[in-house]
């Protein structure tokens, strides 16, 4: 299972499609390892890399991709990627992570489902680095544009006493708080804000439903955005069952549940939906004819995956509502 650290793997096309020849590099995160790894790789021809997943990763690489422009395929789940999705010099780029906005945007669809719940005004506290800065841009707009009212505030990294801005907050008296993006966090803000009173429905679209069974006897709501709910998609898709069982015999360890969403920005499925590109071009090494394939496909495996005119992914997700008492409704989206 992969983690968020900037992983590389690399494939290389041969002549069958089912010899793939692959390896991987982990550059735990730093941009300088992730530099010298990239460079290799070019140097190496290789021409399928999955991978980086954090934005100053791509940051750190994207020139020498642009610099190898038409020779590679670069499938990225970063951030950053979203803006460089489309342009000159970025016909290497596929963005294997779905994007918060637009119609098929899981954000925007998770936005639809509180108006359901008759939301009228939602508190979001994120912390002020780069993503959090990116997603209160982004949820400004989309919460703008569904007639909700939004209070704003923002904290700074390594903030654990939550008890100031919270209370600011509470003036704004709101239906729902939108809480941080990393557990890390947000066990602390979910236990402050029920503990204080202040707050007991939370919504939030990156983050994991833990913080939320943890304090399961003192939330109402807590909706998050979740790529796939493993625990109960195991029961009801053969697909995940078998995928659960493969990873159990050949890691002789138990099946990390709370990491296995992490494989929709990876590179499980996407890397199965690239041999179907190749077998649908007929062609192993011509990046051009493969990357038209990806993008007029679509691929059933784990997700439900395709590529839109850019290059930027749309896949089905769930949305976990957890209820007061941890009771646990999934609600599934196909906007592929």
């Amino acid at each position: 299972m992969l983690g968020r650290r900037g992983f590389l793997l690399a494939a290389l096309a041969c002549r069958q499609f089912a010899a793939t020849a692959a390896r991987a590099e982990d550059v735990s995160g730093e941009p300088r390892e992730a530099t010298v790894q990239f460079r290799k790789m070019m140097e190496g021809n290789v021409q399928f890399v999955f991978g980086p997943f954090l934005t100053n990763i791509f940051n750190a690489v994207e020139h020498i991709a642009n610099q190898n422009n038409g020779k590679l395929l670069l499938f990225s789940g970063a951030t950053a990627a979203h803006d460089a999705i489309g342009k000159p010099g970025h016909d290497y780029l596929l963005r294997t992570w779905n994007w918060d906005a637009g119609p098929a945007g899981f954000g925007q669809l998770m936005i639809d489902y509180l108006k359901k719940l008759n939301t009228k005004k939602v508190a979001m506290l994120f912390q002020n680095d780069a993503f959090g800065r990116t997603a209160v841009d982004i949820y400004t707009g989309l919460f703008k544009e569904a007639g909700i009212e939004l209070q704003v505030e923002q904290f700074e990294p390594g903030t654990k006493d939550f008890s100031a801005v919270l209370a600011k907050l509470a003036a704004g008296k709101p239906d729902i708080l939108f809480p941080s993006y990393s557990d890390a966090v947000l066990y602390d803000i979910v236990r402050q804000a029920t503990e204080s009173g202040f707050a007991n429905r939370f919504f939030l679209v990156r983050g994991s439903i833990e913080p939320a069974l943890k304090n399961k006897d003192a939330i109402v709501d807590y909706i998050a955005y979740v790529p796939k709910y493993f625990e109960e998609a195991e029961k009801s898709e053969p697909k995940v069952k078998a995928f659960i069982e493969n990873y159990k015999k050949t890691f002789n360890r138990e099946f990390p549940y709370d990491q296995a969403p992490l494989c929709s920005s990876s590179c499980y499925n996407h890397v199965y939906m690239l041999v179907q590109a190749m077998q649908n071009a007929g062609i192993v090494d011509d990046v051009s004819r493969i990357r038209s394939a990806l993008q007029a496909m679509a691929y059933d495996g784990l997700w439900k995956i395709r590529y839109d005119k850019t290059g930027e992914v749309v896949f089905g997700f769930d949305v976990a509502h957890v209820r007061k008492g941890g009771s646990i409704e999934i609600v599934k989206y196909d906007p592929t």
